[in-house]
């Protein structure tokens, strides 16, 4: 059903996203290795300044961008660029590389084996943290749910009823004055991929945003990826079904760390 409200893509979420990890999910495990792997090198009397956790950049949510622009406010003031979440305006200075003795103990990729008359673990405190996370598995989402994710984004984007809206929203932006043949192109507008936003680029980034919500592209598409993603979850329920379990012990593992801090 048409409407005059976009309906943001931030905080929906598809069924495949039981499977993945949130960014809270990742920023959780991350601060649980980050602390797992200091209290090994303190077993070494190595120090390593890890330097302070990344800043939160970039999309706000696994959704957020992934039917285009959905965020009027934003389309106003920043058009296509992320705001106060943009990379692009946030520099980070990446902390020094580990050398010498700590490399060895973070790491394991340099001999000795022994740091300080203590034997470094298979891949250093870094494998050893990993390790007393995800256990023999792999640390974060799973192959399976990470591809089965991004098969069910190119195969709705080309389904029938999603190319029918798309063709409705570029009708609705040639009204406006802008030629774009659907709303995942204009965002890859070379003029729109500067530092800062564009007068231009807040002109497009406003009609896109209400042709989207004219033409409802992100309720149709959200319905159709939705009815696709339960179907390929119930063809590989089994493997799933173990990579969630994963995810939760994971999960479990790393808020047990953070919160004997």
């Amino acid at each position: 059903m048409k409407g005059q409200t976009l309906l943001s893509s931030v905080h929906l979420e598809l069924p495949i996203q039981e499977y993945l990890f949130s960014d809270a999910d990742l920023k959780t495990v991350k601060q649980a290795m980050r602390t797992l792997a200091q209290r090994c090198m303190h077993r070494y009397d190595v120090a390593y300044d890890f330097g302070p956790p990344a800043p939160a950049l970039g999309p706000r949510s696994l959704m957020d961008r992934r039917y285009g622009l959905t965020d009027e406010q934003l389309a106003r003031t920043s058009g296509y660029h992320l705001g106060d979440r943009d990379p692009r305006t946030h520099p980070v200075t990446p902390p020094t590389p580990p050398v010498g003795k700590a490399l060895t103990v973070l790491s394991g990729k340099e001999r000795p084996v022994e740091v300080n008359g203590v034997k470094v673990p298979s891949h250093g405190c870094a494998g050893e943290a990993e390790r007393k996370i995800a256990g023999s598995g792999r640390l974060g989402s799973g192959d399976l749910a990470q591809d089965l994710n991004g098969k069910s984004f190119l195969a709705t984007k080309a389904d029938r009823r999603v190319t029918t809206v798309f063709r409705a929203w570029s009708k609705c932006m040639k009204g406006k004055g802008f030629s774009y043949p659907d709303p995942l192109s204009v965002m890859d507008d070379k003029r729109f991929q500067g530092r800062t936003p564009l007068p231009e680029e807040i002109k497009v980034a406003t009609a896109d945003v209400a042709c989207k919500g004219r033409t409802n592209v992100v309720g149709v598409w959200f319905e159709v990826e939705t009815a696709h993603q339960k179907s390929l979850i119930a063809k590989n329920e089994s493997a799933l079904g173990a990579a969630l379990k994963a995810k939760e012990s994971q999960l479990a593992a790393a808020a047990a760390v953070n919160s004997a801090e």
